[in-house]
């Protein structure tokens, strides 16, 4: 097997609690021919110095201290400081297992993939994990990842974010993150599968997704939530003129999270606050009203609510759904 230069990006910002075993876990790696890029989004807390640590002791860790411009453009200084021919992405609260780079750089190789999961699982803070593989490896061609990308919850879990993957760094090069603080990660993570062929996803978990977000139905609903639906609008019109075979899938998709984030503006009683996006919303939901009955029960009971019993939602509150 070649041992070419992998890139691991890491973004970092205030998660010194997580840091040092996201770290250790990546500096452990049996796969010696990494450069880390370790990108401090202006860390107020001792991230920064953690990452500076890491430096003076190996090598192969480099740091880069920006002011904060969140996630999307501290993954983008990564990209634009990567020289390995390939490039991965880990999440700073995240681990890996030590062998996780070697198996995706072999098959990559060994496939002449463009891009290489690594199976991930989800672990809880009290330390519990889930895991989320069905035992659906192998090579995929990215015409097959883009059909199911809407509902198989297999390629849901696996592909919709950038970690647990080895990407081609010459696809990755002419691509950004967007300045969205949710959605941001889909979103490129699609605009790669439409420039890719071959797609391959290994055997065995190599990545452990740290779960640290509490119910989204319960936490308080804020401007970003909104995010998530601007980049599921550029999903689909990308699928309109790229993937036209997976256009009303897509349309689909986007009229359930439509659904779901009104559903969360309604039982949090902020309207008026965002009456921009909510009329916007509920104008979607009348003209694809098509796709109503394609959710459920449950479902179904939010879109009545939604355009016609929005005293519904102060029930489900007062119920605390």
């Amino acid at each position: 097997m070649n041992m070419p230069l992998v890139s691991i990006i890491i973004p970092v910002y205030n998660v010194e609690e997580f840091l040092v075993r996201c770290l250790d876990s990546v500096a452990a790696q049996n796969y010696q021919n990494i450069e880390v890029l370790l990108i401090d989004d202006g860390a107020t807390d001792k991230s920064g110095a953690i990452c500076d640590e890491y430096a003076v002791r190996d090598s192969r860790f480099i740091v880069f201290h920006k002011s904060n411009g969140g996630v999307s453009s501290a993954r983008n200084l990564g990209i634009e400081r990567a020289n390995g021919e390939y490039i991965c992405f880990v999440d700073s609260d995240d681990t890996v297992e030590p062998d996780m780079v070697q198996d995706m750089v072999k098959n990559a190789q060994e496939h002449d993939a463009d891009i290489t999961c690594s199976l991930l699982d989800v672990v809880e803070i009290d330390g519990t994990s889930r895991n989320l593989y069905k035992g659906k490896s192998g090579l995929y061609k990215n015409v097959e990842i883009i059909t199911n990308y809407f509902t198989d919850q297999f390629v849901k879990d696996q592909m919709y974010g950038p970690y647990n993957k080895l990407f081609k760094s010459a696809i990755v090069k002419n691509k950004i993150f967007k300045p969205y603080k949710l959605g941001e990660d889909i979103l490129f993570v699609f605009e790669i599968l439409l420039c890719c062929n071959n797609i391959y996803v290994g055997e065995r978990v190599g990545y452990h997704y740290l779960h640290r977000v509490g119910s989204a139905m319960t936490s308080t609903f804020s401007a970003k939530k909104l995010d998530y639906i601007f980049a599921a609008k550029e999903i689909v019109e990308l699928c309109r003129y790229q993937a036209p075979y997976a256009f009303e899938v897509a349309k689909s998709w986007l009229f359930y999270h439509y659904l779901i984030t009104l559903r969360r503006i309604m039982i949090n009683s902020r309207q008026q606050q965002f009456s921009l996006f909510y009329s916007g919303g509920i104008k979607y939901l009348r003209e694809h009203k098509c796709y109503f009955y394609k959710f459920g029960f449950m479902r179904m009971l939010d879109y009545l609510g939604v355009l016609y019993f929005p005293v519904y939602f102060k029930i489900l509150k007062l119920l605390h759904f």
